[in-house]
């Protein structure tokens, strides 16, 4: 069993796009969350011995605000004198600072291990597909199996489906069995949906029977797997449900699952007797090269936030920036660290990918404004220059 990771530059520049977007959601939630616990800290105490001044705690908690603020402006830890601030204020400051790094990081550290979690859970994904057919082509022998001859003439579909080499081949791969078991991916908790799928889709599938002529041909048999793959589990909406719930992200990662899973099945040229050869995406070692690239464009997009910031703010013309959509400025970001910071990608291919994840994931009108502002702003590189830090 072969792993074949194929990982493209696109494909690993959405899985950054979605991630620093979420990340980004999860920033301004701690944001608030922090200014929320600040002003938490100066509500009125009815039953204190010695009530405070309402006024004075307005004032304070403006104060612990304006510091909080002015301690994440210049990215330090701390507030750095306290001295001349109230004691009430330094509490509620440092707590709030404690808070809000403590989430950052959590925040980061998933981002960190966005691109890995999404490779598993595709991964995930490929392993239970192959294994739903194996329940599948168990559920055709027990069709095949009954005993009385009135049912023989509905039986066609599990007839095919039991005989069909491919399918036998999957049932006593040793190593499929191994797979469902390291990526939790068996279907024993789900059998009343594997059974209501074979029985609802499978079976009673009007056009199944035209994929089913002839077994004995090997390029049929493949049609067979292929037909159930393509137009049952990723044409039915409902067993698509399924996956949507088991895999938040499953809208982009099902393409290349499919991709995935149609060749894991296919027989390889020196295997074919054998049946097919199982791929998956295999382990971090060999992905490694994707996983750097991932890492060094989050990384560098964070490092160089704010600069990227006002690099978008100026060239946006009379478009406040803060009136951007925040996921086309977290593309549009992506798109200037890589103009900016990585000088072996072309800036045109950097720009023709964003502009493409803008079209497919954002408003209608994104693309265009996500081409013009990265176009105004690769017009001002002089050659050479694209890569040195703006």
């Amino acid at each position: 069993m072969t792993a074949k990771p194929s990982f493209n530059r696109r494909f690993i520049r959405l899985q950054a796009v979605q991630h620093l977007y979420a990340f980004y959601i999860g920033k301004q939630a701690n944001y608030t969350g922090a200014l929320a616990q600040i002003q938490a800290a100066f509500i009125p105490d009815v039953f204190a011995d010695s009530p405070v001044d309402p006024t004075q705690l307005t004032q304070e908690a403006q104060q612990a605000r304006d510091l909080f603020n002015a301690t994440l402006a210049t990215r330090e830890s701390s507030p750095p004198d306290l001295a001349q601030i109230p004691s009430r204020v330094q509490v509620a400051v440092i707590t709030a600072l404690t808070s809000y790094k403590n989430e950052l990081a959590k925040d980061m550290r998933k981002l960190e291990q966005g691109l890995a979690h999404s490779v598993a859970a595709m991964n995930q994904a490929c392993v239970r597909i192959w294994q739903l057919l194996v329940e599948w082509g168990h559920l055709a022998q027990k069709q095949t199996e009954k005993p009385r001859r009135a049912q023989r003439q509905s039986m066609t579909t599990s007839v095919c489906l039991a005989d069909s080499p491919l399918l036998q081949h999957l049932q006593k791969d040793s190593q499929l069995a191994q797979l469902v078991q390291q990526e939790r991916a068996g279907w024993g908790a789900h059998m009343p949906l594997v059974e209501s799928w074979y029985y609802q889709f499978v079976k009673k599938d009007p056009t199944i029977q035209r994929h089913l002529a002839d077994l004995s041909i090997p390029t049929q048999e493949q049609r067979l797997l292929v037909f159930l793959v393509e137009e049952i589990i990723f044409g039915q909406a409902a067993i698509q449900a399924f996956f949507s719930e088991v895999d938040l992200h499953w809208a982009t990662h099902k393409r290349l699952v499919k991709k995935r899973v149609r060749q894991g099945l296919v027989p390889s040229k020196k295997n074919s007797e054998k049946g097919p050869t199982l791929e998956t995406f295999g382990a971090a070692a060999q992905w490694a090269e994707a996983q750097r690239f991932y890492t060094d464009l989050i990384h560098k997009v964070w490092q160089q936030d704010e600069t990227l910031e006002a690099l978008m703010a100026q060239h946006s013309n009379n478009w406040a920036i803060d009136r951007i959509m925040l996921l086309d400025k977290t593309i549009i970001k992506l798109a200037l660290c890589e103009m900016c910071y990585f000088p072996s990608i072309p800036v045109k291919v950097s720009i023709n990918e964003y502009i493409d994840i803008a079209k497919t994931y954002s408003i209608p009108k994104s693309s265009q404004f996500v081409n013009g502002l990265l176009d105004a702003i690769a017009n001002t590189m002089r050659p050479g220059e694209a890569s040195k830090k703006v």
